[in-house]
């Protein structure tokens, strides 16, 4: 494994009554590379996955890796880092304090003189979700971490990411947001990068088909782990244990615990899990957790689980 997971018991923060306060206006994909502006008045044209909309999605990468070739002797690989985070209400504090320390991290991972700078991405989502920038890395870390200040703002809406409704649930779409940063961000080659998710929510997840707010959830929780060991991503999710809309349900499988079975995404992908509660409440560092967790998958063979 590339780090050590932390299951630690804890408190999900409770969610606040949540109202709309706006929305934060975005480019949709309307599916042949075009894009449409949108914002609170938007709504999900027929074909559109039933509210799932995609923001900016590049084409998938086709790159086909030897998993022989990659090896800690004589190996120099880079970093793609794409963050997946969850958008909503109860995510502000969380997405703030990296908004805070993303140049720390970006240093530190400079640090580590790779053979070329870290390239980054980011997905965000909430009911729906949407990959910025096409899927193509930010021009550098100062942008991305623009882009953090942003998204953090944008929690006290309560919005959907297309500014197409409120979120009125607890379950979050992760599996989505998941799987579009597996396939439609332009990772570089995976034997010489290592393909890194920082993935982050207080909550648990729908599967397909599911309808959540009017928005049908696309992929189920084997075709996300599929997707993510076929681009052999390794998944680093800061998340809760205990949360829901009483704080008393059982949030942990798929991310600390195993899910139908099957074992949690972290596990199953050569990634750890970190306790976001710890972070919240201060005794975990943000930063350092992410910066040892991308320095232990330098070179790492890839290892996936199930």
């Amino acid at each position: 494994m590339a780090a050590t997971c932390l299951l630690v018991a804890c408190s999900a923060e409770v969610r606040e009554d949540e109202q709309t306060s706006g929305s934060l206006p975005t480019t949709l994909s309307d599916g042949t590379g075009g894009g449409v502006e949108t914002g609170e008045d938007a709504t999900t044209e027929p074909g559109t996955t039933g509210g799932g909309l995609i923001l900016d999605v590049g084409a998938p990468p086709t790159t086909t890796v030897d998993p022989d070739s990659v090896g800690p002797e004589g190996c120099e690989q880079d970093i793609d880092v794409v963050f997946v985070m969850d958008v909503s209400t109860t995510m502000g504090p969380f997405l703030g304090a990296l908004a805070d320390q993303m140049l720390a991290v970006d240093q530190a991972i400079a640090a580590l003189n790779l053979p070329s700078p870290p390239q980054y991405g980011l997905v965000v989502f909430v009911d729906d979700f949407a990959l910025l920038g096409k899927g193509q890395p930010y021009a550098d870390a100062a942008a991305l971490q623009a882009d953090f200040q942003e998204w953090s703002a944008f929690t006290s809406s309560n919005s959907q990411v297309s500014g197409s409704g409120s979120n009125g649930t607890w379950p979050e779409n992760s599996l989505d947001a998941l799987h579009v940063a597996a396939a439609g961000y332009a990772w570089r080659p995976a034997d010489t990068t290592s393909r890194i998710i920082i993935h982050t929510t207080d909550d648990t997840f729908s599967e397909a088909p599911n309808v959540v707010d009017g928005i049908t959830v696309q992929h189920d929780y084997p075709q996300t782990v599929q997707a993510l060991q076929d681009q052999q991503i390794r998944v680093f999710s800061f998340t809760a244990d205990i949360g829901g809309s009483c704080n008393c349900e059982d949030v942990a499988p798929g991310w600390s615990a195993p899910y139908g079975g099957q074992p949690a995404i972290p596990e199953a992908t050569d990634g750890a899990r970190f306790d976001i509660d710890q972070v919240l409440g201060g005794t975990l560092d943000l930063s350092e957790a992410i910066n040892t967790s991308i320095e232990g998958a330098i070179c790492d063979p890839y290892e996936p689980v199930g």
